[in-house]
């Protein structure tokens, strides 16, 4: 008769202390996987909670459009310039009121400076800076085809997050302003057709997203009892 390594008993112990083991083993396995799926399910709510925050923030941004937008026209008189007769109507002059190269290009070389490090994690107060250290005016459109004059209707906003375009005031002359993108912003299709950039900047922009601008020529704006008018667009390249 064969002799068993273990006695009957020791060997029923063992067999219990084994199951006993793989059990534990088993309810911590798991544990560990519960403990996965909720840290996943809990990032994946996190997620969508940060995608809903994002747009109500656009929702916000385009409701603040639509109200100043409002306000303008109720309040603001729009500027449509002097009516055309037979006494001031003469021959255009292409040069006219057109700012010269170096009146702006000092500051055009510092926008391009700031806008060409937009990637950096303190962009924002970069640009907080550069908009309070220029006495920058800050400015969207709120219409890029207004129905009464055919061009398009801008409006001051008070935060940088929220304006489109930046108004410089040239330096001698109260009313005239090179206006340049606000960098932070991305180019994308809606701001390009919809926001007014298209209508304000000549660019080489087709489709796509773009976080990068470089001005080439700012466009000429002026302001008169409070109505900002475009003069002549500008030239962008974004990349």
């Amino acid at each position: 008769m064969e002799v068993g390594l273990f006695s009957p008993l020791v060997a029923h112990v063992i067999l219990i202390v084994f199951g006993v083991i793989s059990v534990v083993a088993l309810v911590g396995i798991a544990y560990h996987y519960s403990l996965v799926i909720s840290n996943r399910s809990k990032f994946a709510r996190l997620d969508a909670l940060e995608r809903e925050l994002k747009s109500v923030q656009a929702d916000l941004k385009d409701i603040k459009a639509q109200l100043v937008k409002h306000q303008l026209k109720e309040g603001v008189p729009v500027d449509k310039g002097v009516p055309k007769t037979a006494v001031n109507v003469a021959a255009p002059d292409n040069n006219a009121g057109a700012m010269k190269k170096e009146v702006w290009q000092a500051f055009i070389d510092d926008y391009n400076n700031l806008a060409h490090s937009m990637n950096v994690p303190k962009a924002a107060a970069a640009c907080e800076n550069f908009v309070r250290s220029n006495r920058l005016h800050l400015l969207i459109c709120v219409d890029p085809s207004d129905a009464e004059t055919g061009n398009p209707l801008y409006a001051p906003v008070d935060e940088v997050e929220l304006s489109n375009f930046w108004a410089w005031n040239v330096n001698g002359k109260a009313d005239v302003f090179a206006v340049v993108p606000n960098p932070l912003v991305e180019y994308n299709e809606e701001l390009h057709r919809r926001k007014g950039l298209k209508e304000t900047f000549a660019s080489n922009y087709e489709s796509g997203r773009f976080k990068e601008i470089e001005v080439k020529i700012p466009a000429q704006f002026t302001q008169r009892m409070g109505a900002w008018q475009i003069v002549q667009p500008g030239v962008i390249r974004v990349k």
